[in-house]
């Protein structure tokens, strides 16, 4: 009964302590929740467009030896103990020879480093220091395209971008692009398209609610630490 005491003057207490600090709480609270909301609409708005793909058939040999075509493809498939077509189609995909297939198909060095084009002389602003493709590549699989591969082995295509058209044509191409290097390595894979990428409709990120939300909240954390720090420096100079 005294523990039970003891835990409710100590609830009281810090609440005591929390209530002192309000003030510093409310406004760390609409600091935040107000910089992420002002931030997060003057974000880029991007889109998220998704193709799904499905490797019905077993292969009769030609998709290995296709592999080996591609810069370290081979070595990634042996040391990963890749089995099925869907995992050795996930590295034909993953591969620098479709990233740069999209990449010129679709002029996304512009694209990317819109900055540095001058479209209207057609060229870049510094032609003696243009952009690579090893970055294109680098970026568009790390930051536009994911792939993913689930149990049954459908494949996944998903790309972001601020024009949804583009990310749709993007996803959609990927499939064409795969296509045409299975057909030139004679794989006997067969690949089915599920689901074609359509332009998505609603944004798929800046999350602006969920930002708010997340902001609110570690601003209450803070401020709470802040209140009893405060509490805590109080004590010491009237000790």
């Amino acid at each position: 009964m005294e523990e039970l005491q003891e835990d409710e003057i100590n609830l009281l207490e810090y609440w005591g302590i929390i209530w002192r600090r309000k003030i510093i709480l409310a406004s760390l609270f609409i600091i935040a929740v107000g910089i992420t909301t002002i931030i997060s609409v003057l974000q880029p708005k991007y889109y998220t467009s998704e193709t799904v793909i499905l490797a019905t058939a077993s292969e009769s040999g030609g998709l290995g030896a296709a592999l080996s075509s591609i810069p370290l493809a081979g070595a990634l498939a042996g040391a990963a103990g890749i089995q099925t077509p869907a995992d050795k189609i996930m590295v034909i995909l993953k591969s620098r020879t479709l990233a740069e297939a999209v990449i010129k198909r679709f002029n996304l060095l512009q694209v990317f480093n819109a900055d540095a084009w001058d479209s209207a002389k057609g060229a870049w602003k510094n032609p003696e220091k243009p952009p690579l493709m090893q970055d294109a590549v680098k970026f568009l699989n790390n930051s536009v395209v994911n792939f993913k591969k689930n149990k049954e082995g459908a494949i996944s295509i998903s790309v972001e971008w601020k024009d949804p058209k583009l990310a749709a044509d993007i996803a959609n191409y990927y499939v064409a692009a795969l296509a045409e290097f299975m057909n030139d390595k004679a794989i006997n894979t067969t690949v089915q398209v599920v689901d074609r990428a359509i332009p998505a409709e609603r944004k798929s990120r800046p999350r602006i609610k969920l930002n708010m939300i997340f902001a609110g909240a570690l601003s209450l954390f803070v401020g709470v630490f802040i209140a009893f720090f405060q509490e805590y420096l109080a004590k010491q100079k009237r000790a």
